[in-house]
């Protein structure tokens, strides 16, 4: 597990009940990374918010969180 799936692990244990059902899959793309985001059914709105705003949040987050390694973080929540 990368530092970033780590870090958006801790981020969205916060909001859902059920942390045992949180799964993260990378994707590396060049210099982008893609973490897509599954959680138990029914707390995907948890996770995303009214009109987002929790899910877009997130993203500022990561997409923060790898400027250091020059990477663009980019954040799926699936379904």
């Amino acid at each position: 597990m990368t530092k970033f799936e780590k870090l958006l692990n801790y981020i969205i244990e916060q909001y859902v009940d059920n942390i045992n059902e949180i799964k993260i899959n990378t994707v590396e793309k060049g210099d982008s990374l893609i973490l897509k985001v599954r959680v138990a059914e029914g707390e995907l709105g948890k996770v995303i918010g009214k009109n987002g705003i929790t899910a877009n949040a997130i993203r500022g987050v990561m997409q923060a969180a790898g400027v250091k390694d020059k990477l663009n973080i980019n954040v799926e929540f699936v379904d």
